[in-house]
């Protein structure tokens, strides 16, 4: 018998007094029904709060973080400086810079004119651009990385050494694809590989379909409908911070330096002069906040940017000619290790769907990175925009997507960077205890990374503020941890040419052609160094 069946038993009770009591009880009944759902979402807040603390204290945060359930905010915090100088912080407002998440806008542009009918998917690139020079690419390929199409980087670090001063342009791309003469990496659809190309690409077939600029399409057909109302991308040759609540991005200059600078107030190497000088449209370069993604992942449940169909399209598994999913396994990058994943088309898609099916998409660029998932079956987002390089944030934003579905995570520190600790210890001459810690890092694999190129492009920087001697012993112990090396030792002989060591830089680069005789490089720089 329950209690309201006792108490309405009792005749020595008033009406009266039975009715307030049973609306007593109701209330009661209600309170500890949710009760647990309070406390759930309380216990959520409070451990992501001690989570990003704790990842704070590793000084690996300068941005915005966001989580959010149903479309309604769990967690928000923001710590650092969007103006370092100015002592300006960063709030849920601030505008980063979003690198390669930038990719996921260019992908829905894309699928949106496919809805269109203004193009069809299996088009072959060179329908819309006769001059493409690799007739046998499709639209799809591209989309999906399979294209075999050479990156960004083999195309334009030619051009902008020869022409330092010139802005490139989406309209430079195809003539600079024609200009290499670079071959295909592999038949398209056979394989997959990454390459910032490709995005490049598809903001010019944006702007070839819709007969818009590829910003202002971004503007009118994504951004404005999503209520992504303070969200922009920067074209080639203009400058962000022109506009208000933008964030700097920070950056050590040097691998060897201990004070990060303003990224726009350097550009000592290729990469840092990159998002400066080369076509980003498409592949990069959009700036918003974590308050405008997750007006944009409201819009994406609500079917305001793409029809279902699409929509599942986006975020399927892409697939190679053989019709096998395209699955990539512990890869690294600069925002860290991004462990195991389906491709999709401008995102990836997690093999482990332990607690519902999860896409996500990050990036990096000199002094910024950014991180979004998204849990498409319990409608989660978590946001993670650093206005710094960040090398943990990867890891540590799974952790914060296990704390929201009531799992235990343990905060995961940077991994350091050999070749930043070498070349500091380098600086205060001490060559030999440079030399002894840099052997001993290298077997330590749990706390330090250790990059063959990281390496090289620390001598190169040494070679660029006329340090030829720390140059030399950076590039002489680099080889003693990789020996077959070709292009350290291309290197190295290019630093000896320099300082006119011409026999010294022959053996070197003989050595380099001895481990790889392809190495056009090491080829070119011998015959010039025998004709002198």
């Amino acid at each position: 018998m329950g209690l309201f069946d006792i108490l309405s038993g009792r005749d020595n009770l008033q009406p009266c007094l039975v009715n307030m009591i049973k609306r007593h009880i109701l209330f009661l009944s209600l309170v500890l029904t949710l009760f647990p759902q309070f406390s759930r979402a309380q216990t959520r807040e409070s451990a992501l709060e001690s989570f990003f603390a704790a990842i704070d204290k590793n000084w690996d945060i300068s941005g915005s973080i966001l989580v959010a359930e149903n479309g309604k905010t769990l967690y928000q915090k923001s710590l650092g400086y969007a103006d370092a100088q100015n002592k300006i912080p960063n709030t849920a407002n601030t505008l980063f810079q979003i690198a390669s998440v930038s990719k996921l806008f260019t992908a829905i542009a894309i699928l949106q004119l496919f809805e269109q009918q203004r193009l069809e998917l299996t088009d072959q690139f060179s329908k819309y651009f006769t001059d493409f020079p690799y007739p046998e690419v499709t639209i799809k390929q591209i989309l999906s990385n399979t294209s075999g199409i050479p990156d960004i980087g083999d195309l334009f670090t030619p051009l902008w050494r020869l022409n330092r001063d010139t802005i490139f342009t989406l309209n430079d791309v195809i003539p600079a694809l024609k200009i290499s003469k670079l071959p295909l990496n592999f038949k398209p659809g056979d394989a997959w590989e990454y390459s910032n190309t490709n995005y490049v690409l598809l903001a010019l077939l944006v702007e070839k379909t819709s007969g818009d600029k590829f910003d202002r399409y971004l503007t009118k057909m994504i951004f404005q409908p999503a209520g992504m109302n303070n969200t922009f991308m920067k074209t080639s040759g203009t400058n962000p911070y022109s506009r208000p609540n933008v964030a700097f991005n920070y950056a050590l200059p040097f691998r060897f330096s201990t004070t990060p600078v303003r990224v726009d107030s350097f550009a000592i190497n290729d990469y840092t002069v990159h998002y400066k000088t080369w076509p980003s449209e498409g592949d990069a370069n959009i700036y918003t906040s974590v308050t405008d993604l997750l007006n944009f992942d409201r819009a994406l449940y609500n079917g305001i940017l793409l029809k279902q169909n699409n929509l599942n399209l986006l975020v399927s598994p892409s697939t190679k000619n053989n019709g096998r999913k395209i699955i990539l396994r512990g890869l690294g990058s600069e925002i860290g290790v991004i462990g195991d994943f389906y491709w999709g088309l401008g995102n990836r898609i997690s093999l482990d769907s332990t607690v519902g099916k999860i896409v996500w998409e990050s990036g990096g660029m000199p002094g910024c990175s950014a991180n979004m998932i998204i849990n498409l079956t319990r409608h989660q987002v978590i946001i993670w925009l650093n206005n710094m390089e960040s090398s943990s944030a990867m890891d540590n934003i799974f952790g914060a997507l296990d704390i929201v579905n009531g799992k235990a995570a343990v905060v995961k520190k940077a991994k350091k960077h050999v070749a930043v600790i070498y070349g500091r210890q380098l600086v205060k001459n001490d060559e030999n205890k440079a030399f002894a810690n840099l052997i001993e890092m290298s077997s330590d694999t749990s706390n330090f990374i250790m990059d063959e190129n990281e390496l090289n492009e620390l001598g190169y920087e040494f070679l660029n503020i006329k340090k030829e001697d720390l140059a030399f012993e950076v590039f002489r112990s680099a080889l003693v941890l990789f020996p077959s090396s070709d292009n350290l030792f291309n290197s190295y002989g290019e630093a000896l040419a320099g300082s006119g060591r011409k026999e010294e830089a022959i053996i070197m680069y003989k050595k380099s052609l001895l481990i790889n005789p392809q190495n056009e490089d090491s080829k070119k720089a011998l015959e010039a160094l025998k004709q002198k």
